[in-house]
């Protein structure tokens, strides 16, 4: 399991964006003060897990035990000198149960209110998703590989719900057709990361520029804004810079590119007008904003580059800058026909001094 580069903790506020808020899973985090309440509860939740999915405790130890070497290969070295065998394997057990419960509970929208507050629900669907935070998926796998549910859910629909139901970074409408659980994922926050990859049609790489004659068209997928965007693209772009994490560096594009596009709140205002961005923060200046600071320090690795040229090209176009300039800013006007017959003039002008400059710059 990675831990967030240092210069991601130098450039951000760590505290803020890469450790729990309520409640700890795996080792880097586990038993700090602030998170010890919530940490109470987790054996409530794994016996109350282990009766709705008729598994029994003793078996599902012996599981995790017999591969808690595999375990310890996943977590930085300075971290399991501080846990032996049977502390991590009943680390793991408690906190791949809560998990489980807490994901199986949202999914038939039972929730945990009789145990935690809703705001403390809300941060702990923030805390499942940081990237210090995680436990290996082939452990969430061993759990509930065996479970039985009376309500007909399984537990890898119930993964893919919670996930796709997710707000913030998840391209609006995600969930509609939940996709195949991948067997390749290492935690809940690389699936959540799979979801966004440029193999998924519809999501977040699914981007293309036309330039038709005068006018250009820009497609881009919509995206939900809210409370929550922040940590997780922060540590979605934590992940892809670690050493062993996808080195397609999918995402780090895609916030790379939206980045140039967002200079203040103006383009937030017109990225929502063409429904491309649905903001739930409040402040479209809050919006770009955000989008700064997480494009702050990135290296582009301009996955985007021939998009990037295309639109460049098209705007640096003068014959399409006038004929923009007619159609949407002068038809508008007072007097717009006399406006606009103006404004062809400047055309056809623009068309006479683009015809004489290439011969002369020919015959230098």
């Amino acid at each position: 399991m990675s831990k967030v580069p240092e210069m991601q903790r130098r450039n951000q506020d760590s505290e803020k964006y890469y450790e729990p808020n309520v409640i700890s899973f795996g080792p880097y985090h586990h038993d700090k003060p602030h998170l010890r309440a919530a940490g109470n509860i987790k054996p409530i939740c794994l016996r109350k897990f282990l009766a709705d999915s008729n598994q029994d405790i003793e078996d599902l130890y012996k599981k995790i035990e017999s591969n808690i070497k595999a375990v310890r290969v996943c977590y930085d070295t300075l971290a399991m000198t501080k846990n032996n065998d049977e502390k991590l394997a009943w680390m793991m057990l408690l906190d791949g149960c809560f998990i489980l419960q807490f994901i199986h509970r949202s999914a038939t929208e039972e929730y945990m209110s009789n145990l935690l507050r809703n705001h403390e629900i809300r941060l702990v669907e923030l805390d499942l998703f940081l990237l210090e935070n995680q436990i290996p998926f082939g452990i969430l796998r061993l759990i509930f590989e065996g479970a039985q549910f009376k309500d007909g859910f399984t537990m890898k629909y119930m993964i893919n719900r919670f996930v796709a139901d997710r707000d913030g970074i998840l391209p609006a409408g995600y969930g509609r057709g939940l996709p195949q659980l991948p067997e390749e994922s290492s935690h809940l926050l690389h699936l959540m990361r799979i979801a966004l990859r440029p193999s998924t049609k519809g999501f977040l790489t699914d981007i293309s520029f036309e330039s038709n004659f005068f006018r250009g068209s820009l497609k881009l997928p919509q995206l939900t804004i809210d409370e929550f965007t922040h940590t997780r693209c922060l540590n979605i772009l934590a992940y892809e810079m670690c050493s062993e994490g996808p080195d397609d560096y999918a995402v780090t594009s895609y916030i790379c590119f939206l980045g140039s596009l967002i200079d203040d709140a103006d383009d937030v205002k017109e990225l929502r007008s063409r429904h491309i961005l649905s903001n739930f923060l409040g402040s479209d200046e809050e919006v770009a904003r955000i989008f700064h600071e997480i494009a702050n320090n990135l290296v582009d690795p301009a996955i985007y580059q021939e998009i990037e040229v295309l639109i460049q090209k098209h705007s640096y176009n003068r014959l399409n800058t006038y004929m923009n300039y007619a159609l949407y800013y002068r038809c508008s006007a007072p007097g717009s026909v006399i406006a606009f017959i103006a404004a062809l003039l400047m055309l056809y002008l623009a068309m006479m001094q683009t015809d004489f400059a290439l011969p002369s710059h020919k015959s230098k």
